[in-house]
């Protein structure tokens, strides 16, 4: 997939070249276009999967991640502006076993990165993370809400 990768650098490059124009702009058409080509034939030759997959399972978990982000800003925010106590805190003990230690910290961090969970510690021999909640109204409300997120990590940015 590298050499696919330096393959469409050299069709942008000779994209700005055919046209005469040598900004960011002309680079990024040649790069998009040089992207669907190939994507085409990558999808065409032996491997099957096509160049373009990972990029578009990034895509997908970039756009699934921002909407979980602006959910939670949007309900700590209401928390800070609101005279009343809404929040119903408490540890998760969550299941973390058959992730290799990279796995585990993309996914500690991307509880961390949103607010209203932190990730506190990896336990009992890397099996589980302890995962402080802001709002888990029930345990199985806070695990489900983890699951998604794991789940979509390791699909799209793992591929697992």
């Amino acid at each position: 997939m590298f050499g696919y990768f330096l393959f469409n650098i050299l069709l942008a490059v000779l994209w700005m070249c055919l046209w005469g124009l040598f900004d960011i702009w002309s680079l990024a058409a040649g790069f998009i276009l040089g992207y669907i080509l190939m994507g085409v034939v990558s999808r065409t030759s032996h491997e099957g999967k096509g160049y373009g997959a990972k990029g578009w399972h990034l895509l997908s978990f970039t756009i699934y991640f921002l909407r979980i982000l602006i959910k939670a800003n949007l309900q700590v925010a209401w928390e800070i502006i609101t005279p009343n106590f809404h929040m119903t805190p408490r540890f998760v003990r969550y299941s973390v076993e058959n992730m290799t230690p990279i796995q585990i910290t993309s996914l500690a961090n991307a509880i961390t990165l949103t607010p209203g969970t932190l990730s506190v510690d990896v336990v009992d021999n890397d099996q589980f993370l302890l995962v402080h909640c802001m709002y888990a109204h029930s345990r199985d409300e806070a695990i489900a809400e983890l699951d998604e997120l794991k789940t979509r990590l390791m699909k799209d940015i793992f591929g697992c």
